[in-house]
C-alpha cells in the first residue's frame, strides 16, 4: 500500500492512497487541472481513480470533488453530516452514515 499527499494546507488537501490497481483520492480541495497535474506527478491518471473519500466539508477538502466525479465518473463516499455540510452538493456513489 503506498500513500502520497498531494498537498496540504488552506489552498487545498488531498492524499491518493493506492494499492495494487486500486486508488482512493482521500478529499479533493484542488481545481481539477491541480488535481489531475498533482496526480500525473505520481504517475496516476485520474481516469485511473477508484473512489473518492471525503472526511469533511471545509473548501480546502472538496473543493474539486464534484468536478472530478463528474468529468472521470468516480464514485464519491462521505458521511451524511458532511454531505448536509457541503455548500455545493454533489452526487455520491454511496452515502455512509
Amino acid at each position: 500500500m503506498r500513500f502520497a499527499v498531494l498537498g496540504s494546507g488552506s489552498r487545498g488537501n488531498g492524499t491518493l492512497v493506492a494499492s495494487n490497481d486500486t486508488y482512493v483520492l482521500v478529499d479533493c480541495g484542488f481545481s481539477l487541472r491541480e488535481t489531475e497535474r498533482r496526480l500525473a506527478r505520481l504517475g496516476v491518471a485520474a481516469n485511473q481513480l477508484s473512489a473518492i473519500l471525503v472526511t469533511h466539508e471545509h473548501a480546502d477538502h472538496v473543493h474539486g470533488v464534484g468536478l472530478l466525479s463528474r468529468r472521470y465518473n468516480v464514485p464519491v463516499y462521505l458521511s451524511s453530516g458532511t454531505l448536509r455540510g457541503m455548500r455545493k452538493p454533489v452526487e455520491v456513489a454511496g452515502l455512509l452514515a
